[in-house]
């Protein structure tokens, strides 16, 4: 124990931090405890700026197998003119068993940890099966670029691994599954000046800004959030709720799940007796889990003209913005967490898995695996309903767009709840349509291109031509016979997985009957058979049934009502 309290203390007692890059001293730290340990190690100085990135890795001297990734940065906050402070922030102080100063916490003690894991397995690693890596990066409190974004980017199959452990900040307590996702951004909001008591003339930069900068936090902060469902259930149980509060304070269950808008900081006048021209501050934007970037954009987007004339630029800051990280709560690595936690704290309980409220280097790993998003246009909502905008959303990458004549009715009915589900007008005959389809991957509409209801052989024509080009059209999504047929080849597929047998029915009066068929006493139905819209043998994919005979269910005593 003396020898690692002194290391983390000697890691500690460092002035480096984001915005002097002077880090010799804590890669001598790091390169000194590594070589003591008789373990290689490489520096990676990228910029030849003393960001030092310090990286090793070994292999296991059994089998192959998953390379693990141990990352943490070595980077700290700045801690402005030292003044407030009750002891040197870069001390590393020891009082009353507790290590002082800044970054001990975020994240020097989780880096210590690390290394000092790693050097107890490189010891040991002719017993292990696969490989290990270490990353203890210089960059990472200013977005990664020259850390481990670097490292991943320039050898993804060294430094990437199939699986990373970070020790950001999470005691004890919990062991962390996702994070929050961030959006950063630099406003300028421009306005007239003048002198001080001619507001009538203007309101000025700041008084603007500050309006607008209500506006958006309410806002954003009242969008509907699409979690998983497996992690929605796992936030309401009673012991993840008080895991939570105690791991980051009471009242954070509130808005874990939660968008929320920081202002960080805030730029604007040169005199107080002047009306500001120029107002600047940066909004430091945290995203759930199943939120994305493009849902807030476009939602300030929609602000900014309510405060004409003054003009409202907003700027990204790509490199300090970053979407949501999410990894499944029963991954096996949780459980070995959790033992290993139980057998060095025997009478306390098991960590419990929850999110995190900070960001991490996690999302220059995923970005490098996540499935894109796929962008889906609909032109038209009246016959599409809920339950096939869920089912398009059911994939958290599919970002559906709704072209309907009335916002009003779908913000109301269809985008309650759905943040991956927006609305824009486009009209019929509008140049904007093309446009706008070219900014998707799938079109859905519900005009039918060479047929209303019936798929004919000029609608196929079409779809092969559509193929050709790379384009997929669907017609008649969501009518009869629409949304039957496509269930119906659904539910064909699902069986032919795990059946292949195929039995005949015959009955030669199948096609005159129609008889009751009781679900619920609240839902009878008359069944009977009709001729089928769709040439069975291409879409249902059952070429050695002969016939097909659809049955559809309507209303007993209404057959025109589905």
């Amino acid at each position: 124990m003396p020898q690692k309290r002194s290391f983390l203390q000697a890691l500690k007692a460092d002035e480096l931090n984001q915005t002097s890059f002077l880090q010799n001293k804590a890669t001598a730290v790091i390169g000194e405890y590594l070589s003591s340990k008789s373990i290689p190690y490489d520096l990676v100085d990228v910029n030849r700026d003393g960001k030092v990135n310090v990286v090793s890795d070994f292999q296991g001297g059994k089998v192959p197998g998953p390379r693990v990734v141990l990352n943490g940065h070595v980077d700290v906050s700045p801690v402005g003119d030292g003044s407030g402070w009750s002891r040197d922030p870069w001390s590393g102080d020891i009082a009353d068993g507790r290590l002082h100063g800044r970054g001990v916490v975020d994240m020097k003690s989780g880096t210590a940890s690390l290394i000092i894991a790693y050097a107890f397995l490189y010891e040991r690693r002719r017993l292990l099966s696969g490989s290990v890596a270490l990353c203890a990066v210089a960059d990472e409190e200013t977005g990664g670029k020259w850390g481990t974004k670097y490292l991943i980017e320039h050898d993804k199959q060294r430094w990437g691994g199939d699986l990373m452990l970070c020790a950001e900040p999470g005691g004890l307590e919990t062991i962390r599954f996702a994070e929050k996702g961030t959006l950063r951004l630099t406003c300028t909001v421009e306005t007239k000046g003048a002198l001080g008591p001619y507001l009538h003339l203007t309101k000025g930069a700041i008084r603007t800004a500050s309006a607008f900068i209500n506006e958006v936090i309410k806002s954003v902060e009242s969008l509907p959030v699409d979690l998983p469902v497996e992690m929605e259930r796992h936030l309401e149980k009673p012991e993840v709720k008080r895991a939570i509060d105690q791991a980051m304070g009471p009242g954070t269950t509130t808005i874990i799940a939660r968008p929320t808008v920081n202002v960080g900081t805030i730029k604007g006048g040169l005199k107080v007796n002047m009306i500001p021209e120029t107002c600047i501050f940066e909004l430091d934007i945290r995203m759930p889990v199943g939120m994305r970037e493009d849902t807030i954009l476009e939602l300030i987007s929609t602000i900014i003209p309510q405060y004409e004339p003054a003009s409202i630029t907003i700027q990204k800051q790509a490199a300090a913005s970053n979407r949501f990280n999410y990894s499944v709560i029963d991954h096996p690595i949780v459980d070995h967490l959790k033992d290993n936690a139980k057998s060095l704290q025997p009478n306390a309980e098991a960590p419990i898995p929850i999110p995190s409220m900070g960001g991490s280097d996690f999302p220059h790993c995923t970005k490098l695996i996540i499935v894109p998003e796929k962008k889906i246009l609909s032109l038209g909502l009246d016959v599409l309903k809920k339950s096939c905008v869920d089912y398009l959303l059911q994939d958290k990458n599919n970002v559906l767009t709704i072209s309907h004549p009335k916002c009003s009715f779908f913000r109301r009915n269809i985008a309650a709840r759905r943040s991956l589900a927006k609305d824009v007008a486009l009209g019929v005959a509008s140049l904007d349509i093309d446009h706008s389809a070219a900014k998707h991957d799938l079109g859905i509409s519900l005009t039918g291109i060479a047929t209303t209801s019936y798929v004919s052989p000029a609608i196929c024509e079409v779809d092969n031509q559509a193929k050709a080009v790379d384009i997929t059209v669907l017609s008649d999504v969501g009518v009869d016979p629409g949304v039957d047929r496509l269930y119906t080849i659904k539910t064909v597929g699902e069986v032919l997985e795990h059946y292949v047998k195929v039995v005949e029915i015959s009955n030669k009066g199948l096609m005159s009957k129609a008889y009751p068929y009781h679900v619920l006493d609240r839902y009878s139905f008359l069944a009977y058979p009709k001729r089928d819209s769709v040439p069975p043998l291409q879409a249902y994919g059952i070429p050695e049934a002969g016939t097909i005979i659809p049955v559809p269910l309507r209303y007993d005593g209404n057959p025109a009502s589905d």
